[in-house]
């Protein structure tokens, strides 16, 4: 059964590992982020938000091929109950995180796990608007001044993005029989 698989990618090369799974016939997902580039114009890019990061949607043996052609390509790991696991993202999990970045890239940050300190919020549900269908968690970020919809991938990132309260609607656990946890 295929799944998304968080990759780390060195040196860099998550663009061209991204166009060659493509290639492949391997759907592959690089968050990105708009930045002015400076040079002798001011330009408007996307550039991957976090580099050396890429999830690969495909089965476990495809993966283990991938990797043994690919050096480049390493399993990001987390450790769960004493022993270290690859990062593997449920299928709705990253589909919400997709939705996320793509929706509002101008909008929307993207940090390395660990790096935003939060303690655990209200899950909810967006009801309205171009991120209609997203889980989450709806809370105050160090940083900013109102509070954001955060999509958690544990162990990989944390993409954080601004949204109107009136957008969300709150989860409770009865009502939610996905078992989905942003």
């Amino acid at each position: 059964m295929d799944c998304w698989f968080a990759m780390r990618v060195t040196y860099r090369r998550e663009m061209r590992v991204k166009a060659e799974m493509e290639a492949l016939g391997v759907p592959a997902f690089v968050p990105m982020r708009r930045v002015m580039q400076r040079g002798q114009r001011l330009r408007n890019i996307l550039e991957p938000a976090i580099h050396n990061l890429i999830f690969i949607h495909t089965g476990q043996e495809r993966m283990q091929a991938l990797k043994k052609s690919r050096p480049e390509l390493q399993y990001m790991m987390r450790q769960m109950e004493g022993r270290m696991e690859k990062i593997i993202v449920p299928q709705r999990q990253m589909n919400d995180f997709m939705k996320v970045c793509t929706e509002s890239p101008d909008f929307v940050e993207i940090t390395p796990a660990g790096q935003i300190q939060f303690q655990p919020g209200q899950e909810v549900l967006v009801i309205s608007g171009p991120l209609q269908g997203v889980r989450g968690y709806f809370q105050r970020v160090s940083g900013h001044r109102s509070r954001r919809l955060i999509v958690s991938i544990p162990g990989a990132c944390i993409a954080t993005v601004q949204v109107r309260a009136e957008d969300v609607t709150a989860i409770h656990r009865s009502d939610d029989q996905s078992g989905h946890k942003p």
